[in-house]
């Protein structure tokens, strides 16, 4: 019986579940867990922007991956050098770049195929051109 009684309830809450988990709080999380304060100023200072992306796929903790993971977003052409840093916990990512030289997705492209080799797909997140103002990055044109 008791069973059949959560089961219904869970049917009964299941239409309020989605807006739940679409709050941004996650975003948010992930955004925090690799936000370096002194990197930002800095990349803004030189009409640089910051990128943040989520990680989809096995981390499995080590600080060597961390390492690798950051090895490769700085390896990107445009990515700012000691710039990028990772959250294994909250598997996140951001990297400060030139927009004069690359695009969030061209930044974004160039992540996924270098670290689809180790099973990651980098989620993008946010672009962060201002101090104070995450956005949404805009979609190219097709």
């Amino acid at each position: 019986m008791r069973k059949a009684t959560a089961a219904l309830l869970a049917l009964a809450l299941a239409p309020w579940a989605p807006a739940g988990l679409a709050c941004g709080h996650c975003i948010e999380d992930k955004i925090a867990a690799v936000y370096d304060h002194a990197i930002v100023t800095q990349a803004l200072a030189r009409k640089h922007q910051v990128a943040f992306f989520g990680l989809d796929g096995p981390l499995n903790g080590g600080d060597g991956e961390r390492r690798l993971l950051e090895r490769a977003a700085e390896s990107a052409y445009g990515a700012d050098r000691g710039s990028a840093r990772v959250s294994i916990e909250s598997a996140s990512l951001s990297v400060a770049y030139d927009p004069e030289k690359v695009s969030y997705f061209g930044l974004q492209q160039f992540l996924h195929k270098k670290l689809a080799r180790q099973g990651h797909t980098p989620l993008p997140l946010r672009m962060m051109d201002r101090l104070a103002e995450l956005k949404t990055p805009a979609r190219p044109a097709q």
